[in-house]
């Protein structure tokens, strides 16, 4: 059963979203991907951030005993 502090460990992970967006960021600017590229990589990151906040909200019912984990 997840507590607040898994609550807040997922919410934190989050911030590594950020990096990998500036990262992607610099790479589009300085030319280095083609538009493929750019659009494989904005796919992988929307699927990555999907299943991230798929676990969180889970995390979050946990921690709150909310729906099944009452």
């Amino acid at each position: 059963m997840a507590d607040r502090f898994d609550l807040e460990s997922k919410i934190t992970d989050t911030y590594n979203f950020v990096t990998n967006i500036n990262d992607l960021s610099e790479s589009v600017s300085n030319g280095n991907l083609d538009d493929d590229a750019i659009v494989n990589a904005l796919n992988g990151l929307s699927v990555l951030l999907k299943c991230h906040t798929d676990k969180l909200f889970e995390v979050f019912t946990q921690a709150y005993k909310l729906d099944d984990y009452k």
